[in-house]
């Protein structure tokens, strides 16, 4: 039996006189591809975390100017002409180390008598003008919605509120209706102010670390609290310094005498005379500046590159501030600001 065998013909198919792509070149193709995509999703995904790294750490340091600023000012405008005590404020600044008589463990507090209002409430017409003296005031702005919005303020019988931040009177009754508000003091004369001048409510509050959610109104802890209200996120600790003018008895016999005392005796201003810690027995008047220290840190953590991959520690194992020594192990994938600031106070009076 023959059997016939016919050779296998191997037909070339052109279109266009063009051959078509082999397996290998396909596969080929696909893999450069593929690497080109992942190279194009690795660039994306590196380029959108370093955005939202620099996005966090500019509203750290956001977060802690504002802080700052809103401490620096209430610092600059304390006393202002306080009458008494204010509140739970006897004097201008009150000093609360967390810890007195050592190294402080936690944040500071610190709580002043500020002025509430600035423009918002202005004499009506001018006091004083007779050369008499005066006990009453008349508000301008709709004078009884002026007096009613000071009352929602907190203003009572016993408050103390400065007329263009030179005197100060003790509310004795005030007529919502008629808008006046008369004073138990009487001012005397020579002074005088028109109509226009602003007044102010004083009032005692203190800032101090909310350290968690229910602290911070269910925000992000921790947060600077402004007589328990959160008014900045992400504000980790406070530190205070003061520099004072008779607050130690072995300097000038505890008298003040116009110069910041030498804590340190080296007959100069440095560092080493602000007082950290103190029970402040002397009483706090004496203080003229306060050295403020702000850490702040980013809201959120951040994940390193790759979505399985942990974050970098982009804080130190410590942190010293001021005269505290901060522990940050367990929390260094959080980036943090230190912001120091030396704030002179211009209202406070002896």
């Amino acid at each position: 039996m023959q059997v016939n065998v016919r050779r296998a013909q191997v037909i070339t198919v052109t279109l266009g006189g063009q051959r078509g792509m082999t397996l290998i070149e396909l596969v080929v193709a696909i893999l450069i591809s593929i690497v080109i995509l992942a190279a194009g999703f690795t660039a994306l995904v590196t380029t959108e975390k370093a955005s939202r790294a620099n996005e966090q750490t500019v509203d750290t340091q956001q977060n802690a100017r504002i802080a700052m600023d809103l401490i620096a000012r209430d610092i600059r405008g304390a006393g202002m002409g306080m009458i008494g005590v204010i509140g739970a404020c006897p004097t201008a600044v009150v000093p609360a180390d967390q810890t007195p008589a050592g190294a402080d463990t936690g944040p500071d507090t610190i709580s002043l008598v500020t002025p509430t209002g600035s423009g918002t409430w202005t004499l009506a017409g001018a006091v004083g003008a007779s050369g008499a003296g005066f006990n009453q005031l008349v508000l301008s702005s709709g004078a009884a919605g002026a007096v009613a919005n000071l009352q929602s303020m907190g203003m009572g019988n016993g408050s103390i509120l400065n007329i263009g931040g030179a005197v100060s009177g003790t509310v004795s009754a005030f007529d919502v209706n008629a808008g006046t508000i008369n004073l138990s003091n009487s001012v005397p004369p020579p002074a005088t102010f028109p109509a226009g001048t602003p007044v102010y409510l004083l009032q005692c509050i203190t800032y101090s670390i909310g350290t968690t959610s229910a602290a911070c109104s269910g925000g992000s802890s921790p947060c600077l609290l402004r007589n328990g209200v959160p008014v900045v996120d992400g504000i980790e600790n406070i530190q205070f310094a003061y520099g004072c003018d008779g607050c130690v008895a072995a300097i000038n016999g505890g008298v003040p005498d116009g110069v910041i005392d030498d804590q340190n005796g080296n007959n100069s201003f440095d560092q080493a005379d602000f007082v950290t810690n103190s029970l402040w027995t002397t009483g706090a008047s004496t203080i003229k500046l306060v050295q403020v220290s702000i850490v702040a840190r980013q809201l959120g953590g951040e994940q390193g590159f790759g979505e399985g991959r942990q974050a970098g520690l982009y804080s130190p194992p410590s942190l010293q501030v001021s005269d505290h020594t901060m522990n940050l192990a367990g929390t260094q994938q959080f980036r943090r600001r230190l912001l120091t600031r030396t704030i002179e106070l211009r209202n406070a009076r002896l």
